[in-house]
C-alpha cells in the first residue's frame, strides 16, 4: 500500500487531482485508515491512473471516463463515444482555421491601410439577369458554406458557370443570414432543382443595377472582408455613396 503522496509521485499526478477523483467516485483509494483518515493506494491502481490520463488526453469528460472505467460499456459504445469526440475535435479545428483565415485577412487590411489598394475598382451597369436561385435564411456561416457547396455543382454543370450570392441583410451578420444563391441562365426555365431542407432553386430575375462599383477578390472567401473594406474606402474617397436597399453581391 502506498500513501497518497508516494502514489502521487509514482503516477506523476497531483494530490489535488487524486482527492478530486476520490470525491467524484472516479478513483477511490484502496484503503482509508479509520483512525487517521490517510488515503492508501495499491500498486495495481497505477494502471487505472494511466487509463484515466489517457482518456483525458483524448479530451473525454470526467463523466465519460467514469463510464469507461466503472460501467465497462460494450466496445461499440466506446467506439461511438470516441467517434463523437473525434468529430467534435475536427469541428474545433475547422473553427480555429476559419478564425485564423479571418484574422490574417484583418491583419492584411491593417497593414495596407495607408498603401494603395491592391484592387482595381470599376464602375459599370448591370443588366437584368435570369437566374436559377434559392433564397433562404441560413443559421450561420457554416450553413452558408454548406448551401454554397450544395448548389455549386449545378452551376458547374452550366458551362462551368460560377455561383452568384446576393446578401439582403441590412448590415453584416454571421447569424440568420438572408441570402440568395444561384447561377445565370440563358432564359427562364420552369423546372426547379430540389435541395436539402425542403429548399429549391427556382427561376428568378436579378434586377438591373444602373451603376455599381465592382472589384475582383482572389483568395479564400473568409478573407473577403479585405476586398469589402478597400471597395468601401474607394467609394467614399471618390465621392460616391452606397444606394439604400441595394443588396450586396
Amino acid at each position: 500500500m502506498l500513501k497518497i503522496g508516494d502514489f502521487s509521485k509514482i503516477c506523476q499526478t497531483s494530490i489535488r487531482a487524486l482527492r478530486h477523483w476520490d470525491a467524484i467516485g472516479l478513483l477511490k483509494p484502496a484503503l482509508i485508515d479509520a483512525a487517521t483518515g490517510y488515503r492508501y493506494y495499491s500498486i495495481e491502481q497505477i494502471d487505472d491512473v494511466n487509463r484515466i490520463l489517457a482518456f483525458r488526453a483524448m479530451g473525454l469528460s470526467l463523466d465519460d471516463v467514469i463510464r469507461l472505467l466503472h460501467e465497462k460499456p460494450a466496445p461499440e459504445a466506446v467506439r461511438a463515444m470516441l467517434l463523437a469526440k473525434r468529430g467534435a475535435l475536427h469541428q474545433q479545428i475547422q473553427e480555429a482555421e476559419a478564425m485564423l483565415l479571418a484574422l490574417e485577412g484583418r491583419l492584411r487590411v491593417m497593414e495596407t491601410m495607408d498603401a494603395a489598394p491592391p484592387y482595381e475598382v470599376t464602375l459599370k451597369a448591370s443588366d437584368e439577369m435570369a437566374l436559377m436561385a434559392v433564397r433562404a435564411t441560413v443559421r450561420d456561416l457554416e450553413e452558408l458554406v454548406n448551401l454554397l457547396e450544395e448548389t455549386h455543382p449545378y452551376a458547374r454543370q452550366k458551362d462551368n458557370t460560377n455561383l452568384l450570392a446576393v446578401f439582403y441583410d441590412e448590415g453584416y451578420d454571421v447569424e440568420s443570414i438572408e441570402v440568395e444563391v444561384g447561377f445565370p441562365v440563358d432564359h427562364r426555365t420552369s423546372k426547379p432543382i430540389s435541395l436539402k431542407h425542403s429548399r429549391e432553386m427556382i427561376p428568378t430575375v436579378l434586377p438591373a443595377v444602373p451603376l455599381l462599383a465592382a472589384t475582383v477578390h482572389h483568395g479564400e472567401w473568409l478573407t473577403l472582408s479585405e476586398a469589402y473594406m478597400h471597395l468601401g474606402r474607394w467609394i467614399v474617397q471618390n465621392g460616391w455613396r452606397r444606394a439604400r436597399n441595394i443588396p450586396s453581391h
